[in-house]
């Protein structure tokens, strides 16, 4: 009775329930911005949409200057907007919501861990060897909450808010995995020196965090350093983004005023910049031409490793929880449904081709990780649509 006492929260139900409202129309918009992106990049506007793609942009003064292409810019720059939703979601979820009791976290948790593990294992086999393909390791061990959540909305009648519950806890742990990953072993170092810009920014951020300050304003302002320091540094600058969320006391803000910070921050996010994001990464021209042994073998990895390795990892490490008497599963749920959210999980998208990026700049082999990470997604999104409507027709 207490592990089903810690899946029922009240303020949970009410916070994933306006997360699946959020994720359909999300994930709509995101597919919108990836179908432009391939008619761009498939169309007479070829041309002008690569140049504007590469756009070099500089900013700041002289000696500080910041210089990139418009790619860059939205990757770097824009898109720390939707890692600062995915830090305030986590941290949310954390204190006060399905993973804010130790007992309620360790079964998505586990099921997180081998969704991330499984598939990255299944990538290094496939690529065991080849020195330039492993850096690709990490491309399908991320699951898009977004597009994941956009799913689930298809069948949020038929579904109870403890399942939504999970499949929104082991996405977070799973996003979470992935900024970790994304920080310690993508970027590298051009400059030390910033680095007292990226020692400053944690250390205030700390501090602030420490102090309990009730104010987002001097949040945001280390947040910046911290961001200019892993730029300069050579790092992920939009990891910057998601630290800030991370650190925000939420505790000592008043319920309304972080449900309102939310509500302004998301829409920006879900229907503008990660649209953006796609629109961006995911045009990919489709040549047609065969792709060589190299970039075939990455994108066979991508694709086994989320349709394949994600369900298994998800399964085995609720199943290991399970045995181990550390986890239970949510109220009125079955394994049967846990299947189906393991299925879903395979939907790497957004963070997926953040990595294909990080992993592989612009090169031929980047283009093919993309389609594989798309194909790849749709084709766990559909699995997954299809286990719900099995679930919901064997179900009395």
């Amino acid at each position: 009775m207490a592990g089903t006492s810690r899946w029922a929260r009240p303020q949970l139900t009410d916070h994933v329930t306006q997360s699946v409202r959020d994720g359909r129309r999300a994930g709509l918009a995101m597919l919108v911005g990836l179908a432009l992106g391939m008619v761009a990049a498939n169309s007479p506007m070829a041309d002008t949409y690569a140049l504007v793609h590469h756009l070099p942009l500089r900013v700041g003064p002289v000696a500080w200057a910041i210089e990139a292409p418009l790619v860059e810019w939205i990757n770097q720059g824009l898109l720390t907007v939707f890692f600062f939703l995915i830090g305030i979601h986590t941290n949310y979820e954390l204190s006060r919501g399905a993973l804010s009791e130790p007992g309620a976290a360790v079964l998505p948790a586990s099921a997180a861990l081998g969704g991330m593990i499984v598939p990255a294992a299944i990538y290094l086999g496939v690529n065991f060897g080849d020195t330039v393909a492993l850096r690709g390791w990490a491309i399908p061990i991320a699951t898009d909450i977004v597009l994941v959540l956009g799913v689930l909305s298809l069948f949020s009648g038929q579904l109870g808010p403890a399942i939504i519950a999970f499949a929104t806890a082991a996405a977070v742990f799973d996003d979470l995995g992935a900024v970790i990953v994304i920080a310690l072993f993508y970027g590298s170092f051009d400059q030390l020196w910033p680095l007292w810009m990226v020692v400053g920014g944690l250390a205030g951020l700390f501090l602030l965090n420490r102090t309990r300050r009730a104010s987002l304003v001097p949040y945001l302002a280390f947040g910046c350093v911290l961001w200019a320091g892993l730029i300069l540094t050579g790092l992920e600058g939009a990891i910057a983004g998601a630290i800030v969320g991370f650190f925000l006391p939420l505790s000592s803000f008043p319920p309304r005023a972080t449900a309102r910070a939310e509500r302004r921050v998301s829409p920006f996010a879900l229907f503008f910049v990660v649209p953006i994001f796609t629109f961006f990464n995911g045009g990919v021209m489709l040549d047609f031409v065969p792709a060589d042994r190299q970039a075939w073998s990455v994108a066979v990895g991508i694709a086994i490793a989320l349709i394949v390795g994600k369900p298994l990892g998800i399964l085995g490490g609720t199943l290991l929880a399970l045995r181990l008497r550390i986890g239970t599963l949510p109220p009125d749920t079955l394994l049967r449904d846990v299947f189906g959210v393991a299925l879903l999980a395979g939907v790497g998208f957004t963070m997926s081709l953040f990595i294909v990026g990080a992993a592989f700049d612009a090169t031929p082999i980047a283009a093919t990780a993309k389609l594989a990470v798309v194909s790849s997604s749709a084709s766990a999104a559909f699995l997954g649509i299809v286990a719900f409507k099995t679930r919901r027709s064997v179900r009395p």
